[in-house]
């Protein structure tokens, strides 16, 4: 998957806070789970930025809090649980740490949330797409190299994403630090 993405997404030409392989141990130590393979390599040749400059992925490298996968993690969950209580049949899937909970991946510009499906082994997990306005999920059952990647090539089923976004002709990753 994330050969595809390459084709389809360039690298940045200058990425930022694209963190080192032997910093994933604390990374993973502080979230309390393994990560997918996938999203490692991903955020080691793309670093923090947006894709098309409106989907963010959470970097643990950032420098700050904000967009910082370890410092997200609490904050997003206590609202998803929040949400989750009011419309609990349009949000089915439990809060990580629970089996199969969501765990934060990253946002877009219009508010809507991204999220791991923490279900198996990481390397197995699928991608999430919360749309805040409707309170209402899709989920995908693909890494998230593949989720971006069937972005990329206007592939992509969702009723959450902007027409805009789906089906550009290009897409660009802009770093952000």
């Amino acid at each position: 998957m994330l050969e595809r993405l390459r084709l389809l997404l360039p690298l940045p030409t200058d990425p930022v806070e694209r963190g080192r392989p032997d910093g994933w141990t604390k990374v993973e130590a502080a979230l309390e789970t393994g990560l997918p393979g996938d999203f490692k390599a991903f955020t080691e040749l793309y670093g923090s930025g947006k894709v098309d400059d409106f989907l963010y992925l959470f970097n643990p490298f950032a420098a700050g809090q904000d967009g910082n996968l370890v410092f997200e993690k609490d904050r997003v969950l206590a609202a998803y649980t929040q949400t989750r209580a009011k419309f609990p049949q349009r949000l089915p899937l439990p809060p990580f740490p629970e089996p199969g909970g969501v765990l934060p991946l990253g946002r877009t510009d219009n508010g809507d949330e991204l999220y791991w499906v923490t279900a198996g082994d990481p390397g197995d997990w699928s991608v999430a797409l919360l749309e805040s306005r409707a309170a209402s999920q899709e989920t995908y059952r693909m890494p998230v190299t593949g989720f971006l990647a069937a972005l990329a090539a206007g592939d992509l089923e969702t009723q959450v994403l902007p027409d805009d976004v789906v089906h550009r002709s290009t897409h660009q990753f802009i770093p952000l630090g």
